[in-house]
């Protein structure tokens, strides 16, 4: 007989044992399938989700300007575009509008919603059918089901959209930047049809498995609604279905195929005649003296103003920054002011003279010397009204160019009068549109075009009638109005263009137009070639240096499948906190093991005694085991399916807390379960063959003896060497347990778990060691029942001290978890009640009295006088929280002003801290100092909260290095510190002032921390009330921290429940253990009947037996739990609660208590009912 045959003879011959093994492979293997599986699934689920809202869409232009519609179908037209694409739709998306309906009783509000403005072709871009009964014509909506639920809106409902102002406007946090008007309405729009949040139906611009909520109407309708003929804001481009969804280098190709005009840009080209005389009618009359770059927000932005400079080096180009100048005023010779208050509303010009540009020339037609930076010069009107000459004193009152909190702030520079320019009154003075006429010749000094167009300042007849966004409270005189009749805005002052830009240039920009001087004897018929050819230039420079000036194509589905991997590896979580359920399964299949080759013994004595090798032996035994363990984890994958699905199930309800919301759906890769079917195999063959191992020590006489454990003697030999080992372990576990603190992510769960492993180790091998220590001939003859049971325990260790492991393991997962549960805090949130968020920018200062009495009155103002209020500036980004399970591709980056800092030298209650780089007594105290810091090597200083740190972004300690990029903005950040369980979680923190640096379009704030003193009527309530056009929503900040922590929570009941199958798995060993017991002793226990014993007395000792593994196991478990956790509530997060822990204690308590009483009474009753002759006579 061959030794394979013998291994398929012995396994048929055993298989009543070996069904028992195969049970417990499965087991095993389940567990591991499982988890591979749970990760399958929630990455299959979050690609799909990508798939499904996002339809056909692959790529997005999304810019911050309007541009042609246009652009999209001469994108579409050309070959380039349709071998591999197959539309181009322009759209216009606002992901941060306000929906009202309006009902009879109340007016309910929806705040943060994506507004979608497309043409009805946008529907054919969903893959799952999902398309409204009615598409939305003019002045109709279509709401999806989330928005329509939040909004209580039925089809027919009338509804208000509420959206930010074309972008196309001065930036609003400069002086003449209108801070008021920047909200329109669109009333009236009828509810058509309400979609589901599936498809398209739930489409977004960020990845998250959250429902968006989004209202849908026609592009006519915002564009008739806000003026915008014939402009959008996006472009929406899907692939040809054989083609892939492209990526970065993909979006480059097509922003190259891209055609856009000046215009797309908010920029233009205006030649410009300087004035002449009336009498003049030369042929050059048609021809224009220059050309003027401006922007349609009056200035003209770092990126713009670097391409200008490359794409016009070959011309005679200049750059000018003109401002507004709120007085001239004349210094007498002791410095101070004359009386009069000198010149009123004046216009400056920073410009650097060129020959043919001018504006400054001297008598002989040369540019004026380059001027000094307190160096001015003014123009003859100036003189002469102020009586001036060179060497004058003259100082100029201007706004700073960046206003706070609405306020613009003026201040003056003194300078002095280098030269005064030649400046000619016309004949005719302006009229409306009609330029002024002129009999005398006028200078290159009388160019008004020198100041930008400024929408209800230089469109008026009249300085009275200028509408501006601060009031005009100096006197204007009628000679000031005389000379905006003859000049409108022709500069009345000149600096160098250096000192211009140090004193107005802003994070906006520091230029204002750019004017390129027209070549000498251009033909008249040439005048718009040469246009053009300047236009050609910037556009090719443009895409030369890859400046995006707003208009670039995102990869959004390849960015959405990228974030799909996930912030948490699913399946290495599950197998990391499963290991304590998989370590009970292998003890299970070791024990079964054991006992089944317990049962063969003496078989396997024999094979000993007639010469069959102690190694061929064991190669015997191991094979079998092999062949077990691939049944069984072939029945293992089987069963891990259903495991994983019911996972699934629980994370779609029971522990929906995990994901947010229920959208995950069974997925299964081939590899998985491939890699579940070998680990298994792996595992338990490795496992038994440990269990294996033991029989090289056992005597053949004693295996024919039907004893399958080592001579007594080995149990001292083996003491000591088991004491050091379990010291060791424990040892190894305290490191570890203490590293866990210090680590993040998958590293702190691997350190955790490792040392839980070790110390339940340990405490098992001490156990062991205890059980062996003390031999049944040293108890007295006053042995107590309970003694008696205890004694039987010990007559095999190995097999006590499994069972004990399976119940200690489960015990151990359900204790550990329990001490990291987290309750919402006030130091979560630093003390402040409400956190608020606004769909708009507010610009109305909340923090300050007056701020608050402008926007809410004197009587609701004086109501919040003690309330604290800090407004924080937003970048919009992904979800960096705990509650996304996508990767944050660019985190939300938050501003945090310097108030706030300050306000936490004295407040009471503070955010909760963890690692810091702190290093004075000032930082230490208040670690929000850290974010004024200076950049390190160009990063600037960020602060974040250690699990949007950790989990979703993989930074693991402070004085890490994180870059991010934001539509062409690449921020490169230093991280300073870590918050620690904070309300400010999926945020990246930096200081206000490195935000507007970053960030310079942002204007206003979004997001604000509130604090109402007890007793004070609560802000939040007054406040939503009052900003109700921006969509300012506030939430109290308990409910938004219990909402965050509870991501965490539920993973902890998860793994608690893991440890309640573990749990399961130790009764249905401890039951095998009590029954193989039982079955060994039965002579004894019928010797024991036979002397006098009761039924009841010698079941009652059994089931003591019983309860002392059931008990020891929990003990262990618990000893465990806390050793491991005792470094985290010592240096990091965990914290025991007494009523939780003991609740938890409490309900193990009881399981065990159960799980004893069933196993028990099992064994019991199988005692009792041995036949008593039978088994005396079997001893």
């Amino acid at each position: 007989m061959t030794s394979w045959r013998l291994v398929i003879r012995s396994l048929t011959f055993h298989w009543r044992v070996h069904a028992a093994v195969v049970l417990g492979v499965a087991a095993a293997t389940a567990v591991l399938t499982g988890a591979l599986l749970v990760g399958d699934s929630v990455r299959g689920s979050l690609r799909g989700l990508v798939l499904d809202r996002l339809g056909k869409i692959d790529a997005l232009l999304i810019s911050p300007r309007f541009f042609r519609a246009e652009l999209a179908s001469e994108l579409a037209a050309k070959p380039a575009f349709t071998a591999r694409y197959d539309q181009a739709i322009p759209a216009i998306l606002f992901p941060q509008g306000t929906v009202e309906n309006t009902t009879d009783d109340r007016v309910t509000r929806a705040s943060r919603i994506l507004i979608v403005a497309t043409p009805n072709s946008f529907w054919d871009l969903d893959t799952k059918a999902v398309r409204p009964k009615v598409v939305p014509g003019e002045d109709e909506v279509v709401l999806n089901e989330p928005l329509a639920h939040e909004l209580g809106a039925t089809v027919g409902s009338t509804i208000t959209l509420r959206l930010p102002e074309a972008a196309n406007a001065i930036p609003a946090e400069s002086p003449l930047g209108e801070k008021e008007d920047r909200v329109r309405g669109i009333p009236g729009l009828e509810v058509v049809a309400i979609v589901p949040a599936d498809g398209l139906g739930r489409f977004g611009l960020t990845p998250s498995q959250s429902l968006p909520m989004v209202a849908f109407t026609h592009l006519t309708t915002v564009q008739n609604s806000l003026r915008l003929d014939g402009q959008v804001n996006t472009i929406m481009v899907s692939s040809l279905a054989k083609e892939p969804s492209p990526n970065a280098d993909d979006c480059l190709e097509l922003n190259r195929l891209l055609d856009p005009r000046l215009a797309d840009y908010g920029l233009s080209l205006s030649q410009i005649r300087l004035p002449r005389m009336e009498d003049n009618s030369t042929p050059n009359n048609a021809i224009p003296d220059y050309t003027s770059l401006t922007s349609d927000r009056m200035i003209l932005d770092d990126e713009v103003a670097d391409v200008a400079t490359n794409a016009f080096a070959g011309f005679s180009a200049q750059g000018v920054l003109t401002y507004l100048a709120n007085a001239l005023v004349p210094l007498n010779d002791q410095g101070q002011e004359t009386p009069d208050g000198g010149i009123p509303y004046s216009t400056v010009a920073a410009v650097d003279s060129r020959a043919q540009l001018g504006p400054l020339l001297d008598a002989a037609g040369d540019p004026l010397p380059p001027l000094g930076d307190d160096e001015i010069v003014v123009n003859s009107w100036v003189a002469e009204d102020q009586n001036l000459t060179t060497g004058a004193r003259l100082r100029v009152y201007y706004y700073l160019p960046e206003t706070t909190d609405r306020q613009p702030q003026e201040t003056y520079r003194d300078f002095t009068v280098k030269a005064i320019v030649p400046i000619t009154t016309p004949a005719k003075p302006f009229s409306g549109k009609r330029p002024a006429v002129y009999d005398k010749p006028p200078t290159l000094a009388n160019d008004k075009d020198l100041t930008p167009e400024v929408r209800g300042v230089t469109d008026q007849d009249s300085i009275e009638n200028w509408d501006t966004p601060f009031d005009l409270e100096r006197n204007v005189r009628t000679q000031d109005e005389r000379y905006y009749d003859q000049h409108r805005l022709t500069p009345k002052a000149f600096v160098s263009l250096s000192t211009g830009q140090s004193l107005w240039g802003s994070r906006f920009g520091d230029h204002t137009s750019w004017r390129i001087s027209t070549p000498a004897n251009l033909p008249d018929n040439d005048s718009q070639a040469f246009r053009q050819r300047l236009e050609d230039a910037f556009l090719q420079q443009a895409e030369k240096s890859q400046a995006r000036l707003g208009l670039a194509f995102q990869p959004v589905k390849w960015q959405g499948l990228k974030a799909a991997s996930g912030t948490t590896p699913f399946d290495v979580l599950f197998i990391a906190l499963s290991s304590f359920l998989i370590a009970a399964a292998l003890m299970l299949v070791s024990l079964l093991f054991r006992l089944g080759v317990d049962q063969r013994a003496d078989q396997l004595g024999l094979l000993l005694a007639v010469g069959v090798p102690r190694t061929q032996t064991a190669r015997l035994l191991r094979r079998e085991g092999t062949l077990v363990a691939a049944f069984g984890s072939l029945l293992g994958v089987a069963l891990g399916i259903g495991y994983a699905w019911l996972m699934l199930a629980g994370l779609r309800t029971v522990w929906l807390g995990a994901v947010v919301t229920p959208f995950l759906v069974f997925h299964a890769s081939t590899v998985s379960l491939i890699a579940g079917y070998l680990l298994g195999i792996l595992v338990c063959s490795l496992t038994i063959g440990h269990a294996v191992q033991r029989l090289k020590k056992i005597p053949a006489r004693r295996l024919l003896a039907g004893l399958a454990s080592p001579e007594p003697q080995h149990h001292a030999a083996r003491s000591k060497w088991g004491h050091k080992t379990s010291w060791c372990l424990l040892t190894i576990a305290l490191i570890l347990a203490a590293a866990a603190t210090q680590l993040g992510g998958e590293a702190q769960a691997g350190a955790f778990v490792g040392g839980g492993a070790a110390v339940l180790t340990g405490l098992l091998l001490l156990f062991r060691q205890r059980l062996e220590s003390v031999s049944a001939g040293s108890l007295d003859a006053t042995l107590s029942l309970s003694r008696l049971a205890i004694s039987s325990a010990r007559r095999n260790p190995g097999r006590s001290s499994l069972t004990v492991g399976l119940i200690a393991s489960a015990s151990f997962l359900i204790a550990a978890m329990s001490s990291f549960r987290l309750d919402a805090s006030l130091e979560g949130a630093g003390g402040f009640e409400s956190i608020a968020e606004s769909s708009l920018p507010v610009f109305v200062d909340l923090k300050s009295a007056a701020g608050r009495e402008e926007l809410l009155g004197a009587d609701a103002s004086a109501k919040l006088a003690d309330s604290v209020i800090f407004p924080l500036r937003v970048q919009p980004g992904d979800d960096a929280s705990c509650n996304n399970l996508y990767s944050a591709q660019r985190p939300r980056v938050l501003g945090v002003p310097t108030a706030l800092g300050a306000y936490f030298d004295q407040a009471a209650t503070r955010f909760s801290w963890g690692p810091t780089l702190a290093e004075t007594d000032a930082e230490q105290k208040n670690p929000w100092k850290l974010l004024d810091r200076p950049p390190q090597d160009g990063a600037i200083p960020v602060v974040i909260d250690q699990n949007t740190a950790m989990f979703s972004l993989g930074i693991y300690s402070p004085g890490s290095y994180a870059t991010f990029n934001y539509d062409g903005v690449q921020l490169d950040l230093y991280v300073v510190g870590f918050l620690k369980n904070s309300v400010l979680q999926g945020n990246l923190l930096i200081s206000e002032a490195h935000f507007q640096q970053s960030f310079p379009e942002i204007a206003g704030h979004r997001y604000f921390l509130i604090h109402s003193p007890e007793g004070q009527t609560p802000a939040a309530p007054l406040l939503e009330d009052a900003l109700s056009d921006q969509g300012f929503d506030a939430r109290a900040s308990r409910e938004l921290l219990d909402s965050l922590l509870a991501v965490q929570n539920t993973y902890l009941s998860t793994f608690q429940s893991l440890g309640a199958l573990g749990l399961l798995l130790g009764t249905f060993g401890l039951a095998t253990v009590q029954l193989r017991n039982v079955l060994e002793r039965r002579a004894e226990l019928a010797l024991l009947r036979a002397s006098g014993f009761q039924h009841r007395r010698v079941g009652r000792m059994v089931l003591w037996e019983n309860l002392f593994l059931l008990l020891g196991g929990l003990g262990l478990g618990v000893l465990a739990a806390l050793y491991a956790v005792m470094p985290h509530i010592l240096l990091g997060d965990a914290a025991i609660s007494a009523n939780r822990f003991g609740r938890d204690l409490a309900i193990m308590l009881a399981l065990v208590v159960a799980a004893g009483l069933l196993t028990g009474m099992i064994a019991v009753r199988w005692t009792v009912r041995a036949p008593l002759i039978a088994a005396l006579r079997g001893d």
